[in-house]
């Protein structure tokens, strides 16, 4: 099976790298004359003319690889931030497999052994146990969440209280006479524009009708005819 175009344009470099460190060993043995020297010259820049040639088709083949390779991940429905979650991944995996990571790992958890393991660590968190038992069974911080706790159960029945006695309050007004007249008032003045209008859907209609129903209760404010007053009665608070 013939291989790839790119494994023999590797093979054609490994050569030519081969056979430029000869020359260049064999240059330095002999002295050159004026006119080797030339010659010579003149090898080296065909064949730099030639592997930048090659470099340049090399390119080309790259950039057509990775346009095909993107074009496959877009058709696989992998995104370019999908890819880079998973070289991010890959690269923490690979950090963590390290052998340094590995040896920096187990110091640090050693360290902290050692750390909590220590006489110090062990009186410095006793000592610390007692102060907060000495604190939280104090008279003084007794008191003080006693009195925390008192404060907000009082605070939250007074708003409780506030608002049973704010609703009590607004159904007793809905059932006083001042408040039934005024519904009984405005409930009759709508009737009577809409008995006007009746038999017609048109907004002008109404508007009309409304405009002589309070017509007609201005000529009576100018004849010094009053509306009866509203009876008053006290709201019980």
């Amino acid at each position: 099976m013939a291989g790839s175009p790119t494994d023999e344009k590797q093979v054609d470099l490994n050569k030519d790298e081969h056979m430029f460190e000869q020359n260049e060993d064999k240059a330095a043995e002999e002295p050159m004359s004026e006119e080797e020297k030339e010659r010579q010259m003149e090898e080296w820049k065909e064949e730099l003319a030639r592997v930048e040639g090659e470099i340049t088709t090399l390119r080309q083949v790259l950039g057509s690889k990775v346009r095909y390779a993107s074009e496959l991940k877009r058709k696989m429905g992998i995104t370019p931030f999908q890819e880079l979650k998973h070289d991010f991944s890959e690269g923490l995996k690979s950090i963590q497999q390290s052998e340094t990571y590995q040896k920096t790992n187990e110091t640090l958890t050693n360290l902290q052994n050692k750390i909590t393991s220590s006489t110090a660590y062990q009186k410095t968190n006793e000592k610390l146990h007692d102060i907060n038992d000495k604190i939280t069974h104090s008279s003084a911080y007794q008191k003080t969440s006693s009195a925390v706790k008192t404060a907000s159960e009082k605070t939250n029945e007074t708003v409780r209280n506030v608002a049973s006695s704010v609703s009590k309050k607004i159904g007793d007004l809905r059932n006083t006479g001042a408040f039934k007249s005024v519904e009984e008032k405005v409930g009759g003045a709508y009737a009577n524009v809409k008995a006007k209008v009746t038999g017609s859907k048109s907004e002008d209609n109404f508007e009309s009708a409304l405009e002589k129903e309070t017509g007609n209760t201005d000529a009576n404010a100018a004849n010094g005819t009053q509306p009866s007053s509203l009876p008053e009665e006290k709201v019980p608070l």
